[in-house]
């Protein structure tokens, strides 16, 4: 009997190893070959950049089920901090993400730092914008220093681009009026 038992174990564990190995490339493959994401939105440049650099709208279109905190109102400045409560993992830390450049009218960059001391490293989120015709073309790309070397750095490189994706889908259907479809 033991020997079922533990023959089941073995095939239940294979089988999850699978579904989150298949669902790892899944989610990669989702972006562009790049590594970036890319989301086009029919709104004037400045439009769009408005509600990318403003504290009062990141709540809106930001981490959509948690809670963003941002400690102030109006454009973002170097330094300023957006600050999510993720509401499904419980009492853990907050995830803070640091504002580190803006290029009005162009780009906004943000950072943030691993938690983990054993593993230090730091992630770059930069959400670019260009002008295709009536929309607007927004560039995000994820990076990280150093490079991710182990199999969780680069789940969680991943995870922040998957993040990152949503994100821009809930910014476009916010300025177009539309429902979210992912």
């Amino acid at each position: 009997m033991w020997k079922w038992i533990g023959g089941i174990l073995l095939a239940v564990i294979v089988c999850l190893m699978a579904a989150a190995w298949w669902g790892f490339k899944k989610v990669s493959g989702s972006f562009e070959p790049d590594g970036s994401v890319r989301v086009a939105i029919a709104a004037p440049p400045g439009r769009v950049f408005a509600s990318l650099s403003d504290a009062d709208s990141a709540a809106t279109w930001m981490a959509s089920g948690s809670k963003i905190s941002t400690g102030k109102h109006g454009p973002f400045g170097i330094g300023d901090s957006i600050r999510i409560e993720i509401r499904s993992v419980g009492t853990g830390r907050p995830v803070t993400w640091k504002i580190s450049n803006v290029v009005p009218g162009q780009s906004i960059s943000m950072q943030i730092g691993s938690p983990d001391p054993k593993h230090p490293f730091v992630a770059t989120r930069r959400d670019s914008i260009a002008q295709a015709g009536d929309s607007t073309i927004v560039f995000d790309r994820i990076t990280s220093v150093p490079a991710p070397t182990g199999t969780a750095e680069q789940m969680m490189l991943q995870m922040f681009k998957f993040q990152s994706k949503v994100e821009l889908i809930n910014l476009k259907s916010r300025i177009e009026g539309k429902q979210a479809r992912f």
